[in-house]
Parts: structure tokens; sequence; C-alpha cells
């Protein structure tokens, strides 16, 4: 119950925020451009440099490794559903929502709900490797989705701050460089408000959706595929990283699994908003796994944790 009760009050208040949204867009035909833009330009990169100088890179090369190497796994099952169950959503759409977890902006709640500021490198250090895939493979892969060329959707990869950012801080972390201490609160209050804008995003996007019209059956089979792929895949990488590295201990081996749970990340959003192309089907797709993850990651929590 303890559980419960962290969760809900750090985790569920954020999805005030995508019916906030889905509010907006129905009054006032609100655009989400804008929101997207801000994150990608200027708030998350802050936080990726933020988080990283104080992130062991051993730790984050193992961890991120994983995540990273669990997105490039995922682009199986994502080709498999596109065969059998996803006609009607594009392929390399499919890619990133099977590839891409919301350890940011649903994971970081989440993780210190449970265990507070104590395993916060490990969810930074998956953070790194999630972005990595997705703001480089994942944004070309959505960049595709427009039918552009793979000369032009690879320069527009190079066009995203996050990977820059991620360069920098390494070097910096190298270099020892510490931030003023009122970095760290300044980065509490800009996690925070990722997170929301995150989610008005979803809920932005869901308010151009004509829910009636929605395939609920096939949306089912993706998003089981991709809950169940994800939990053997991360099962396999735990195994494995026990076996032949023994870097992390048993609650972070469990958080690393707990991860299978987590939604779709809101970025899918956020890169459909900025490149004009399949916002509709990402919102759907990112929108039902934020309302199936509320109810999946508490259980799972409590039989793990």
């Amino acid at each position: 119950m303890e559980v419960l009760q962290e969760l809900a009050t750090k985790v569920l208040p954020l999805y005030i925020f995508m019916l906030i949204g889905w509010g907006l867009k129905k009054k006032w035909d609100l655009s989400s451009r804008w929101i997207s833009k801000l994150l990608l330009f200027l708030l998350i990169p802050f936080l990726i440099i933020e988080n990283l100088l104080k992130a062991d890179l051993e730790e984050t090369a193992v961890i991120g490794s994983m995540i990273f190497l669990l997105a490039l796994a995922m682009n199986l099952p994502a080709m498999l559903t596109k065969k059998f169950v996803g006609d009607d959503f594009d392929g390399n759409l499919l890619k990133g929502a099977f590839s891409y977890f919301n350890i940011g902006w649903f994971g970081i709640p989440v993780v210190m709900a449970l265990f507070g500021e104590e395993q916060m490198p490990l969810v930074i250090s998956a953070y790194v490797g999630n972005a990595l895939y997705g703001d480089t493979i994942g944004f070309y892969l959505m960049s595709r989705t427009k039918g552009i060329s793979v000369k032009e959707a690879a320069t527009k990869v190079f066009k995203i701050p996050a990977i820059y950012a991620c360069a920098l801080a390494i070097g910096l972390n190298v270099a020892e460089v510490k931030l003023p201490e009122q970095a760290e609160s300044i980065a509490n209050v800009v996690s925070w408000i990722v997170s929301s804008l995150g989610m008005l995003i979803i809920g932005l996007t869901l308010g151009t959706i004509h829910f009636k019209k929605v395939a609920y059956a096939a949306l089912g089979k993706i998003l089981g595929m991709r809950y169940l792929a994800g939990a053997v895949f991360l099962i396999l990488f735990v195994l494995a990283e026990k076996q032949f590295i023994g870097v992390l201990d048993e609650d972070q081996s469990m958080l690393m699994l707990l991860m299978g749970s987590f939604p779709i990340a809101a970025n899918l959003v956020v890169f459909a908003s900025f490149l004009e192309t399949e916002e509709e089907n990402a919102a759907v797709l990112v929108g039902l796994s934020a309302i199936v993850s509320l109810f999946v990651t508490p259980a799972v929590s409590i039989l793990m944790f």
C-alpha cells in the first residue's frame, strides 16, 4: 500500500496535465509545436547536462548500453507486429513506439517515489541510453515516416541538441567539472516542468483524435506485444549483466526490470509534432500506453518491491 501511495502522490498528478492539454485543444485548438521546440532545444539538454555531471560514468556506461541495446532489440518485435497486426500504422512509427521508453518523464517520478534520491543515478543513466537511441536512430526513423530521403532524415538527426548535450556533459564529467549548488534546485523544477509539458503535449494531440474510430483491438495487440517483448528482453539483459559484468546490485537489477512496464516515451509525440508527421497515430500509441502503465507499473512495483 505504501508503494501505491507514493506512486499516486508523485506520478498520478502528471496525468492531470494530459487532461488539461486535451481540454485546451478542444476549446482553443492550441498547437503543441512551440512546446516541443522548448523541450527539444532548451529544457531537455539542460537536464541531460545537469544529470550526467552527477552520474558515475562506469555505471552510466553499463546501464546506458543495456537500454540502448534494448531499444535496438525492440525493433524486431516491432517489425513482427507490423507484419501481423499493425497494418494501419507506419512501420517506422511502430519501431519508435516499441523502442522508446518513457524513462525521463515517467520513470524519474516512479523511481523517486520508490527510492528517493538513492537510485537517481540509475534512472539518469538509463535515460541517457534511451536519449542516445531516441534522439539519433529514433528521430531518424520518425523523419522517415514523412517520406523524406535517407540523407535528409540523417541530416535532421544532427539538429537535435540532446546529442551535443550528452557529449558535452560526458566531457565535463571526465574533467570533474561541477555545476553550482543552485543548479540542482533549478534542475528539480525543470524536471517537473518537462514531465508536465510532456503530458500536456500528449493531451493536446489526443484532442485531435476521434476515439470512436480508434481500432482498440489492434492497439491492444500492439501494446501487449510491446510490454511482453520489453519484459523478455530486459530479463535477458539483466541476467547477462549479472553473469558477465556484475556492476548492478539487487535493487538496481529490479529497477531495470521495472522499466519494461514504462509507457512509450512522450518524445515520440514531441518528434511527430516537430516534424509534422504521424501526429495522431503517435498520440494514440503514447496516450493509451500512458493509461495502461498507470495500472501496470504499480502492479509490477508491488510484486517486486
